[in-house]
C-alpha cells in the first residue's frame, strides 16, 4: 500500500510538471506569434506613410494643387501628429487621427483594418503612427508603434521607425 502511494505521488508530481511545461509552452508560442503580427503591422504602418509621402509628391509633380512634400500631413515646420492608417488609406485628405481603436481582422481579405464587416474581428491590437517633420523641412520621421496586452497586466509594443528625406532639389 504504501509502495502504491509513493508511486501515485510519483506519477502525480511527474503529470504537473508536464501541464506546467505544456501551459507555459502554449504561453510562449501565442507571445511570439503576436510579437510577430505586430512587427508586421508595425512595418504595414511605416509602408503606408510612405505611399503617402509618394502619392502627395507626385501630385506636385502633376501640378495638382496642394501637393508637395509633406503637405498631406498638415505639419507646421517641426510639428507631429498621430495617425490611425490601414491598407484602406491610398490618398490625403481627410486623414484619421489617432484615437486608440483597436484593429480588426478581416478573415474574408486577411487582412487588418478598422472596418466593421460581417467578417471582422477585433484583436487586441492598436497601431499608432506618429508622422514628424524637422524643422527646415527636409525630413519627415515616421513612428509606427503597434501595442498589445499579453494578459489582464502585461502591455506589450512595437515600435518602428523610418527617415524620409526630401531629396528632390527646391525650385
Amino acid at each position: 500500500m504504501i509502495e502504491a502511494m509513493v508511486a501515485l505521488g510519483v506519477l502525480t508530481i511527474g503529470f504537473l510538471g508536464i501541464l506546467s511545461l505544456l501551459s507555459k509552452s502554449l504561453f510562449y508560442g501565442r507571445d511570439v506569434s503576436d510579437t510577430m503580427k505586430a512587427t508586421y503591422l508595425a512595418s504595414e504602418g511605416i509602408e503606408i506613410t510612405k505611399n503617402l509621402i509618394d502619392y502627395d509628391v507626385m501630385r506636385a509633380i502633376e501640378g495638382i494643387p496642394g501637393g508637395g512634400w509633406g503637405s498631406c500631413f498638415n505639419l507646421s515646420p517641426g510639428g507631429q501628429n498621430d495617425f490611425e492608417f490601414d491598407h484602406g488609406t491610398t490618398a490625403c485628405g481627410n486623414l484619421p487621427s489617432y484615437s486608440g481603436k483597436l484593429l480588426l481582422f478581416d478573415s474574408s481579405s486577411n487582412l487588418y483594418d478598422y472596418t466593421v464587416s460581417p467578417y471582422t474581428t477585433q484583436t487586441n491590437f492598436v497601431r499608432r503612427i506618429r508622422v514628424a517633420e524637422s524643422g527646415d523641412g527636409t525630413e519627415i520621421t515616421v513612428k509606427s508603434i503597434v501595442t498589445w496586452s499579453t494578459g489582464p497586466i502585461t502591455t506589450q509594443s512595437v515600435n518602428m521607425e523610418d527617415h524620409f528625406y526630401n531629396w528632390r532639389p527646391q525650385g
